[in-house]
């Protein structure tokens, strides 16, 4: 009897031994001795289950490339062959963009090459107008008239302010000097300014986070803009749409795509629409501005003075930032103008970027700023952004414009503007940002309100409870903590691999090409991850229940970030939704495998294999659509935002980020062969990471031509010291003195000196508030001159090369008055300065009272900063201003610094006539890298006591 019963027990313990083993070798939780009831059940081995998985994720990824980047086929013809009607061609747009670019060139405010580029654009107009009236005499029989067109060309002058980083949020550890400051509310911190007059700064210590602003005085004279209506006549012209974009350039870029291409895509629409019948409902109004790049002057001209401003009910706003891809809606502020772009042939917008533009963490503006803030002006502001390593240099230019792109924006925006005109109600528009929005792969536009969302989001969550209530998902406290853990694991774990690049001095190896960075830093994010798996593996459970908590855990993260997100009521919380009712979706699909496998008699063992793909189909797909975005963006936007920015650290926790997102059941399925696998795959990837980060850091650089560095030179010359040199400062905290300042060093045989902005802020005045971001390297230019100059007199002189400038800039003072009853000093500041474009004046004072009208002066003494910009040949500007003084004699003292007009695409020889600055950017161009773009300008600073 005991014999019999200890052999029964043997039997079933090797029973018990051999169902184990064969547990841990089939991939499918069903197992039968007769069959393996599974659609994957071919699957046998570790590999042979990891290798599925993630070619399945691997080919999401691939579906979703190709729809991300797909672009419609360029159009060459203006005429359809089959209908005689006129039709989009991405043709007639690159002839403007090519004109525009590379036959005039850099076009920048006040110099010669943007009053060619106004007279080109009124020239074109002109003649589209001419051949409309052609056409339509030719079609007068036709019952449907075609549109008016009219013209106007304004020229103005104005003011107004512009409120730099006022909505980014920042911790201000340091002094932050010769800058225009405001409190959020206006008022002076408890924390006291200290203020000096004269030459000296305010000092700023604010150690807490807040909101600061850098507010520039903007004034601008004889600003243009080229300004065209299509409408039906009078009963259509109290609305209208307007479309905008800009055809000057900003230093240092021939600007195809940035304006160039919204230019093209406009004169485009304009001849399409002026051929077709007039408009039914409302007309449009195309605005060609020529001063966005100065800080949005000339759209404040439009929507402040032109006649038409008060029948303008919304704006289509067109922008680029990058030279390839579709365009992105990215700004939107009314659920009508939202509907509107649903009609689009290829849509492509997400509130995901109007909530991050939002933020202020994107250091970049448009002219729907203006529109939105001086207009009131609901609307649509769509841009180009992929190849943003162009953006803003000397590449940006027609041959680097991808195919397919101009076509793209083209047929978006004539769509755009037919449904405006033709159907829109335009009357009432209200501002909102409660409305969802995002394509869908390009496919079509989902837009709903946030009530729908609210709705949508509780029955989401009410399915999150229900899975719990049935068993279909069975989170436990220790998987839920793992869980938030992992999270936060994601994220600064791949600081490690920043650690490493830093010991190595390879910063910023990563930045040649977006995909670079997935690899630098994603495999240390998993490392993180499924370290935290590992040590939260539940070894007294089976692996099925690991995998099933863990899984469940992940629905719990997603449902309460869900939550949060949506009580903060963003409207981006869509995502969140979509990963907690695609895991939700999973986990109900595992449920039903196994109810249909212990009805068939099958013994139940692991999650079903299926249901990682059935979970993992919808958020991966969605967010791998995302992420191509979201890469196409921060990373090209790293080599320009500043070179104290800890770019590394950032673009480590976006990968991070995006690796934790990206498929989350493969966090579930890393339990599925128990902690014995899964830290095998840590110490993989591990070894895996240091091994690429090696080979990286002997086998790539972070630039070349085509993702080049940024880099600043400045020629200037101060008129008070009379000093003569050369400024050199990066915009990103990768290699720069080595590789390039030494060379420098070497053309000019002089050594540079280091300065920091902190210390000298008025060292790169002609481009404020921008100079905050630049650090310097300087070199005196005064004996490199010397040495190369022709002129005896110039070589010869022991005086100041400064000395040799004629029609330097001037302020004087007019009509100077003291009144001791009131204690104000007041004066007019007269500024001539011929040949000399884009001037900024710094001051201190206490200000009571000045003649702009953009904003009153601050209530405390500050440091003001006035930029003027005017068009060309526009050599003067004047202000009223009234202070608090101790007493006639106490003057103001203002600093002034001027931007010379040479150079600017022509390859000018920059220099003035007798100054002796011969050759010097010249042969700084010369000398150029081509891993380096260059932004160069010269300037003169000098000091007047007014």
């Amino acid at each position: 009897m005991a014999t019999a019963a200890a052999l029964k027990q043997r039997n079933q313990k090797a029973t018990q031994q051999k169902d184990s083993s064969r547990e841990n070798s089939l991939d499918s939780h069903l197992y039968d001795p007769k069959k393996v009831h599974s659609a994957f059940s071919g699957t046998k081995t570790v590999l042979g289950a990891w290798a599925r998985l993630l070619a399945f994720i691997a080919m999401l990824v691939l579906i979703t490339y190709r729809l991300h980047y797909t672009l419609p086929t360029a159009v060459v013809e203006g005429t359809n062959p089959t209908t005689g009607q006129a039709q989009f061609s991405e043709e007639n747009v690159r002839k403007i963009v090519r004109h525009l670019s590379s036959d005039i060139g850099y076009r920048v405010v006040g110099t010669e090459q943007e009053l060619e580029a106004k007279q080109y654009l009124i020239n074109r107009l002109e003649t589209l107008k001419e051949e409309a009236r052609i056409e339509g005499l030719r079609r007068e029989q036709d019952l449907a008239p075609l549109p008016n067109f009219d013209m106007w060309v304004q020229v103005g002058d104005g003011s107004h302010r512009f409120d730099f980083m006022s909505k980014a949020h920042f911790l201000a550890g340091v002094n932050l000097q010769q800058f225009s400051l405001e409190h959020q509310d206006n008022a002076i911190p408890s924390y006291s300014l200290p203020f000096l007059r004269n030459n000296n700064r305010f000092s700023l210590t604010y150690k807490a986070y807040t909101h600061w602003k850098f507010v520039v005085m903007k004034m601008y004279t004889n600003m243009t803009n080229i300004i065209v209506r299509l409408s039906c006549g009078p009963e259509c012209d109290q609305n209208s749409i307007l479309l905008n974009s800009h055809y000057d350039t900003t230093l240092g870029s021939p600007g195809a795509v940035d304006d160039g291409l919204g230019v093209g895509v406009m004169m485009e629409v304009l001849r399409v629409m002026s051929r077709r019948p007039a408009p039914k409902k409302n007309s449009i109004i195309f605005l060609f501005n020529g001063g966005e790049e100065s800080l949005q002057d000339a759209s404040h001209s439009f929507i402040t003075s032109h006649e038409l401003k008060d029948n303008v009910r919304a704006v289509v706003n067109l922008e680029a930032c990058g030279t390839a891809g579709p365009e992105i809606l990215f700004q939107a502020n009314s659920r009508p103008m939202i509907d509107a772009y649903g009609t689009v042939p290829y849509p492509h917008g997400t509130v995901l970027a109007n909530d991050l533009f939002a933020t202020g963490l994107i250091l970049s503006d448009t002219d729907f700023r203006q529109f939105v803030d001086h207009g009131n002006l609901t609307g649509l502001d769509m841009a180009v952004y992929k190849n943003s390593y162009l953006y803003h240099t000397h590449l940006d230019l027609d041959e680097y414009m991808e195919s397919g792109l101009p076509q793209h924006m083209g047929e978006n925006t004539l769509a755009l503007s037919t449904y405006l005109t033709e159907k829109a109600d335009l009357v009432n528009l209200e501002k909102t940002d409660d409305v969802v929005f995002f394509d869908f792969f390009g496919f079509f536009f989902v837009t709903y309100s946030w009530s729908m969302a609210l709705l949508l989001h509780a029955s989401i969550g009410g399915l999150f409870l229900f899975s719990i209530a049935t068993g279909a998902s069975r989170p436990t406290v220790r998987s839920t903590i793992s869980m938030f853990l992992t999270f936060v694991a994601a994220l600064f774990t791949p600081i490690i691999s920043v650690i490493l690049l830093e010991a190595l001095g390879k910063p910023m190896q990563w930045f040649s090409h977006e995909w670079l960075a997935v690899l630098h830093f994603a495999p240390m994010a998993f490392v993180g991850m499924l370290t935290i798996q590992y040590l939260f593996h539940d070894k007294k459970a089976s692996t099925g229940a690991n995998e099933l908590s863990t899984y469940s855990a992940l629905q719990v993260f997603f449902t309460v970030l869900l939550g949060l997100v949506t009580y903060a009521r963003r409207a981006g919380s869509y995502v969140f939704a979509i990963y907690s009712l695609g895991i939700t979706i999973g986990l109900f699909f595992n449920q039903k495998r196994t109810a249909i496998a212990k009805a068939e008699g099958f013994e139940i063992q692991r999650v079903d294999y299926a249901s990682y793909f059935v979970g993992t189909l919808i958020p991966t797909a969605y967010f791998s659509f995302c992420t191509f975005s979201l890469l196409d963006l921060f990373v090209p936007l790293t080599g320009r935002i500043g070179a104290d920015a800890p770019v590394d650290h950032i673009v480590a926790i976006l990968i991070g980020f995006i690796a934790f997102v990206f498929s989350p059941p493969v966090l579930a399925f890393a339990h599925r062969f128990g902690a014995a696998v899964l830290r095998k795959i840590i110490v993989f990837l591990l070894i895996g990471q240091l091994v690429f980060l090696l080979i990286s850091t002997i086998s790539l650089t972070p630039y070349n031509e085509l993702h080049p560095k940024r880099v600043f030179v400045q020629h200037l010359r101060n008129l008070t010291s009379g000093a003569s040199q050369l400024y050199v400062a990066h915009a990103d905290p990768g290699p720069f003195y080595e590789p390039y300042v030494t060379q420098l060093e070497t053309l000019f045989s002089t050594e540079s000196v280091f300065r920091s902005p902190v210390n000298n802020p008025g060292d790169w005045n002609a481009i404020y508030p921008f100079n905050q971001f630049l650090e310097s390297h300087v070199i005196d230019t005064a004996p490199y001159i010397k040495s190369q100059t022709a002129n005896k007199t110039i070589a010869n002189s022991q005086a100041p090369l400064t000395d040799f400038i004629h029609s330097a800039p001037r302020l004087i003072a007019e009509n100077v008055s003291y009144d001791p009853e009131t204690g104000l000093r007041r004066l007019t500041v007269l500024c001539t300065h011929p040949d000399y474009i884009w001037t900024v004046a710094g001051f201190d004072a206490h200000l009571e009272s000045w003649s702009l009208t953009s904003s009153e002066p601050f209530p405390h003494p500050s440091h003001y900063v006035i930029r003027h910009v005017g068009g060309h040949m526009s050599d003067g500007w004047r202000v009223d201003l009234a202070y608090r003084a101790s007493g006639p004699d106490d003057k103001l003292m203002v600093e002034l610094t001027a931007m010379e007009t040479e150079g600017f695409g022509k390859d000018t020889e920059r220099e003035l006539i007798g100054s002796g600055d011969i050759g010097v950017m010249r042969s700084v161009l010369k000398t150029r890298p081509p891993w380096v773009a260059l932004t160069y300008f010269g300037t003169t600073v000098s000091r007047f006591h007014l």
